[in-house]
């Protein structure tokens, strides 16, 4: 969250200027802009008799904030698809604009296929996927396919290229001026006789493996033959290299083809049936404020809040946690909270600060239930600090001014200094001359481990800097780009919804990266009202550190997410209005976790008490010493506990 939480708060605190303004119209009202562009709105402001009148000072809103950005003049400035809203306020009154924001063309054309070999017969998939210069993705896209050589392989207005011959094909695909081709070859069906092995059953989620083992005619075992897989019903998916895996229970036939060639086996999935079941244990209800981060070390559990204050609660009856202390700060929101492995230093990040100089303040942890200010760092980040995440002794923070990474070196935490900066460079971001704020990118959120920095970078997707793991040569003070994860949040969410890459949590071989998703606008700092979320967790696997790749994905329909940890391959996460949720993530991951039955248990952390009653909005959740801590918005703080399931006599 963050300065996002603003717009409809700083409407109903603009009071009425000119008496006689009775309505406020905006021109033009309506109609599209290509990303990228720009676009002046001009204002009226009328009586009741509908003369134009002086209205006084016009202040302009928009939002989504990552769609588009309006100046003081009215002046929009286009960066990301969407639907957007611009309001107009004039004498205490508002007018509307309403422009679709539509995606910048593309510049080029990824192809991408199971397999560049077929045979005569056979059947391939391409995925084509036009990129714009922001690399951003763009589906539903009229592409146009063709085949340079269509007497060796077609392809139809799908992308499934038929191999006709052996030889060489290009097949391409273009849409306005992008373009791109993939390499395509055709050769003789060496294989007569296929052999299908596999697993006779699993569970759902499991993803099973199946071999298929080719012969030519004279029973010779043939290698790398381009076996095509399919199964016989909807359920389940099955995976050019074999992995199965499906969301219910039942029986499959899977099949193997090459060309003409065909044969298959049979499994049987079982539903997935969890030995442990997850409950609340203890919690502690929040009336007059709401909690924010948390952080659990030792036997203190701290927590952040939006608002002005850090609490620090005793943990050592884990199922009764007490609040020992606070600590106050010039803040409107201590969003994060995070503390050094030892739990000797903290760090807070602030925002709203009404001396304007925000950025992140050392904690002296040393009597960990009474924290202390060791000093503050501003310098470079007065504007604001959304995420914090130590590593060592540096500490690598998002910059709401800049909207970049800064690395902040605590090695003598009274005389933090900045040491290093990164951040991503896209075609659209505009830093105001007059205020130095940037829009049109969002660092969001940061964790760094094994010398990888992970960034969230909301609408620019996942990024990955080597921060002296080596491979690309770069350290804390020189960060250097590995490699990003990019999509577009329109395929999942409604264009007027503030959505974009939020969290990001390495854990394996995977990189768990989440959205968050709002409305258009709305007050998370005074309203009492239900705020609508959602919001999905990408599964990335990142064993090929430059070339990360989507595998899973993990949602609880119709309901957002936050913050995510993962230990002992168990996903817990902050789900908003979903409360806390544990995921079984063991072995490996395809497909949807949700569907798949991969849900241990939840808990639905809400309170008739709270600070908004009897719904959650769950932050985040933090295993620790065998509980499960977390903090909600609406209701304060909660622990929970994976147990054995007791079995009923």
């Amino acid at each position: 969250m963050g300065h996002m939480l603003w717009c409809a708060l700083l409407l109903s605190l603009v009071g009425s200027l000119e008496a006689q303004v009775a309505s406020v119209e905006v021109s033009p009202a309506g109609g599209t802009l290509i990303a990228g562009k720009t676009l002046q709105l001009s204002v009226r402001a009328k009586d009741a008799s509908g003369t134009v009148v002086n209205g006084g000072t016009v202040l302009w809103f928009s939002g989504p904030f990552e769609i588009a950005a309006v100046d003081p003049k009215g002046l929009v400035r286009a960066f990301r698809q969407g639907a957007l809203r611009v309001m107009a306020r004039v004498g205490g009154k508002t007018g509307v604009a309403d422009i679709t924001v539509l995606a910048k063309p593309p510049v080029t054309v990824t192809l991408d296929a199971e397999t560049q070999a077929l045979v005569p017969g056979g059947l391939m998939t391409i995925t084509a996927t036009p990129l714009t210069e922001d690399r951003e993705p763009l589906r539903n896209q009229s592409l146009v396919f063709r085949s340079n050589a269509a007497s060796i392989a077609t392809v139809n207005a799908g992308g499934i290229v038929t191999g006709h011959a052996a030889g060489d094909a290009v097949i391409t695909a273009d849409v306005g001026a992008a373009h791109g081709e993939l390499h395509v070859r055709v050769v003789k069906n060496p294989v007569a006789r296929l052999e299908v092995s596999g697993p006779g059953d699993g569970r759902s989620g499991d993803v099973l493996h199946f071999i298929a083992k080719g012969f030519d005619a004279h029973g010779h075992a043939v290698s790398n033959a381009p076996v095509r897989w399919v199964i016989n019903s909807g359920g389940a998916s099955v995976y050019p290299d074999g992995g199965f895996v499906a969301e219910r229970s039942g029986s499959y036939v899977v099949n193997a083809i090459v060309g003409n060639v065909t044969n298959g086996t049979t499994v049987v999935v079982k539903p997935r049936v969890h030995d442990r079941t997850f409950e609340a244990v203890g919690s502690v209800t929040f009336s007059d404020l709401q909690a924010a981060e948390g952080w659990a070390v030792g036997d203190v559990y701290y927590v952040s809040t939006v608002s002005d204050r850090l609490y620090a609660f005793d943990i050592s009856n884990p199922t009764n946690p007490i609040k020992a202390d606070s600590l106050m700060f010039d803040a409107r929101l201590i969003n994060d909270i995070s503390t050094t492995p030892d739990g000797k230093i903290g760090v807070i990040s602030r925002e709203g600060a009404s001396s304007r100089k925000n950025g992140i303040a050392f904690l002296d942890l040393s009597s960990p239930l009474h924290p202390k200010v060791i000093s503050e760092y501003t310098a470079t980040v007065s504007s604001g600090v959304h995420s914090a995440f130590i590593d060592g002794h540096y500490v690598y923070i998002t910059d709401d001014g800049a909207r970049a990474m800064k690395v902040i070196d605590f090695a003598d935490p009274k005389n933090p200094r900045e040491v290093g900066r990164w951040q991503v460079d896209n075609a659209h971001a505009y830093t105001d001359p007059a205020t130095g704020a940037t829009s049109g990118r969002y660092l969001h959120d940061i964790q760094v481990k094994d010398g990888l920095a992970y960034l969230a970078y909301f609408k620019d997707g996942a990024i990955i800097l080597d921060v002296g793991n080596g491979i690309k040569g770069g350290s804390p003070e020189n960060p250097k780009f590995v490699s990003r994860y990019t999509y577009s949040t329109t395929d999942f969410y409604p264009p007027d919804m503030l959505a974009g890459t939020h969290t990001v949590f390495r854990y394996k071989k995977y990189l768990v990266i989440g959205d968050e998703v709002f409305p258009q606008f709305f007050d998370v700092y005074t309203s009492r009202d239900r705020i609508k979320t959602l919001g999905r967790l990408h599964i990335l696997d990142v064993s090929d550190i430059e070339h990360p790749k989507k595998v899973a994905e993990y949602s609880v329909p119709n309901m957002g997410s936050h913050n995510v940890w993962v230990e002992d391959d168990v996903l817990y996460v902050g789900n908003f209005e979903a409360g806390i949720r544990a995921v079984d993530v063991s072995g490996e991951l395809r497909g949807d976790l949700y569907a798949q039955g991969r849900e241990i248990g939840s808990i639905w952390a809400a309170s008739p008490k709270g600070y908004r009653p009897n719904v959650p909005m769950t932050w985040g959740a933090q295993p620790h010493k065998g509980y499960l801590y977390a903090t909600d918005m609406n209701s304060g703080v909660w622990v929970g506990k994976l147990t054995p399931k007791r079995l009923v006599p």
